[in-house]
């Protein structure tokens, strides 16, 4: 996996990135990137010390029938980014019922008790949602450190949103926290508009403090942004 510096070197010597659909083989590539990135941009280790079932819980589902739209960022053959997402709840909850067996499989035989304390608080301050008439479809962005300030996540979001309008999406809404400065900037750039904030304990026993909660949503029966 290139570092930062060497995927630097890569854009300096002019290797442009390549944004294209996401293929089941990139299943586990992208579901090292929701872990790698899981906490706050950073390692989601400190509060789930299982990556296989998170991989499982994060991702499985966009690959067992509930993902549209999906892209990924590759550089030199590495994938380093994606835009996952479902154009409606019930499609979701539907490809995650399907994900179940792997989900299961996924089950560690050592470091479950660390991930229980973020699961019964996810259970306790689970996140808001939008009017789901109005925006049914929901994504998730990651990139990795090494990927960013390369404009990278904005081609990820662009594809996906021009993709969600074109398919008659007629809004789509994202979960976030005050503590994703960067995404928030490129999520307010691209005009989506804050539907509801709270401040929540979720993540206390590892910020050492309560953070505000986010959803954000976009209008897209105008097409996608310019």
């Amino acid at each position: 996996m290139r570092d930062r510096a060497s995927l630097c070197a890569a854009y300096s010597e002019g290797m442009t990135a390549l944004v294209r659909p996401v293929q089941p083989s990139d299943q586990r590539a992208v579901g090292d990137i929701a872990y790698a990135t899981g906490f706050f941009g950073a390692s989601a280790r400190i509060f789930f010390p299982a990556p296989a079932l998170f991989r499982a819980l994060w991702v499985a589902a966009y690959f067992r029938g509930a993902g549209f739209a999906g892209f990924v960022a590759e550089v030199d053959g590495q994938v380093v980014g994606y835009v996952l997402g479902a154009p409606d709840g019930h499609l979701y909850q539907r490809g995650l019922r399907r994900a179940a067996p792997e989900i299961l499989a996924a089950l560690p035989t050592r470091g479950l008790w660390g991930c229980l304390p973020y699961l019964w608080r996810a259970a306790l301050w689970h996140a808001p949602q939008a009017d789901p008439a109005r925006f049914p479809a929901h994504l998730h962005l990651n990139l990795l450190p090494q990927a960013r300030g390369h404009r990278l996540g904005e081609r990820l979001l662009r594809a996906h949103l021009r993709t969600l309008a074109g398919a008659g999406v007629p809004g789509v809404q994202l979960s976030t926290t005050a503590e994703n400065g960067a995404a928030l900037g490129l999520y307010r750039k691209l005009g989506f508009q804050e539907a509801h904030t709270r401040l929540t304990p979720l993540w206390t026993p590892w910020l050492g403090r309560a953070t505000r909660q986010l959803v954000l949503t976009l209008e897209l029966r105008q097409g996608p942004p310019a």
